[in-house]
């Protein structure tokens, strides 16, 4: 009998073991299987990308058709996505590609100021008055930004020119070119010490810079986009504020500025847009940026389309780029990236033999 007892209980216990296997097995199993379908989601996006950029690139089109329509309305004006040039899709859904998960984000990216459309009296009172920077330190940073910026190597009092720059390790030239991102500030004299601390690290200053500017644009803010601290700025020597600004009109948004505002840096419009298409296949996206500006010329819809022929020319359409270059598309796209956002932190700056990554 006691031998008995003793085999059922050797035999639950073997049970119990195989049960625990199988659980663990099961488990490894079904973690693998997880794994495995987010591995083949991410492989899709880079070995099918022909598809991704067909649907992306299709999207993008309906995007700008509907900007484009909206804007007609409005005499051919983008003032604000209460237009209802925001959210495309919420406008129209076009009958295409059901199957796929899409969001489309329109934004102004003349919500800030652009710091590279500045002239010396402008971007002194945006060092003084906003940065809080005497007059003094004021000069030098002018000298030695308009020194990087200009295509000569002539140094200005307070200035630096290349010869200067070649002596660091490691060296390199200035740029002699507007600024691409607001990174590029560390390697210009006088800005590396004033707005980065001894590490490179952005200060105080440089985050209260970043707030107002970008350089993503050289074209006046659109009040409509304008952030709060911007407002706050450009409004701060006239006997308005955002508030009472914005109850001037019914809508939501300004279609004119009172006269009293004379600031060339403010507008109530916008030619410039930054689209985000994401396409989402499982939980990673596809997403294609563009930085675009509004072409609306006369004649930019034509029928001079692929495959259609004219009176004069009776030749079928092939979508060259010379045919396509007759189109007078209403937007011209100015920048696009895939998989990379489009800001003033994306681009590097590389001016000597070496390759200086911000």
């Amino acid at each position: 009998m006691q031998k008995q007892k003793i085999n059922h209980s050797q035999n639950g216990s073997i049970l119990i073991a195989v049960l625990a296997v199988i659980s663990l097995l099961a488990f490894l199993a079904t973690q693998f299987m997880e794994d495995a379908v987010e591995d083949l989601e991410y492989r899709a996006l880079f070995e099918q990308p022909d598809n991704f950029r067909t649907v992306a690139y299709s999207y993008l089109e309906f995007a700008l058709s509907v900007v484009h329509e909206i804007a007609l309305i409005d005499d051919g004006n983008i003032y604000d996505p209460e237009q209802k040039w925001g959210q495309p899709l919420s406008y129209y859904k076009p009958p295409i590609y059901d199957d796929w998960n899409v969001r489309i984000s329109i934004t102004d990216p003349t919500s800030k100021i652009g710091i590279n459309a500045l002239n010396d009296e402008q971007l002194a009172n945006l060092l003084e008055e906003a940065l809080d920077f005497d007059f003094s330190t004021t000069q030098e940073l002018i000298d030695t930004w308009n020194d990087w910026k200009d295509e000569d190597d002539n140094r200005s009092l307070n200035g630096a020119e290349s010869d200067d720059y070649l002596d660091k390790d490691p060296p390199y030239r200035a740029a002699n070119r507007p600024i691409q991102s607001l990174d590029e500030l560390k390697l210009i004299e006088v800005w590396n010490e004033e707005l980065f601390d001894e590490e490179g690290n952005p200060n105080e200053a440089f985050r209260l810079l970043q707030s107002l500017v970008t350089t993503l644009h050289e074209e006046p803010v659109n009040i409509n986009a304008a952030s709060s601290a911007v407002l706050d700025y450009l409004l701060a020597n006239t006997s308005w504020d955002a508030e009472s600004l914005f109850k001037l009109e019914d809508t939501p948004y300004l279609t004119q500025l009172p006269e009293t505002i004379n600031n060339p840096l403010l507008t109530t419009t916008t030619d410039l847009l930054h689209i985000q298409i994401s396409l989402y296949r499982g939980k990673l996206p596809f997403t294609l940026h563009a930085l675009v500006e509004k072409n609306f010329n006369e004649g930019s819809v034509t029928n001079n389309l692929p495959g259609r022929s004219s009176e004069d020319d009776k030749e079928l359409k092939q979508g060259t780029v010379e045919e396509q270059l007759e189109l007078k598309f209403p937007f011209k796209i100015l920048e696009l990236s895939e998989n990379q956002s489009i800001g003033d932190s994306q681009r590097t700056y590389s001016q000597s033999n070496l390759d200086i990554s911000l």
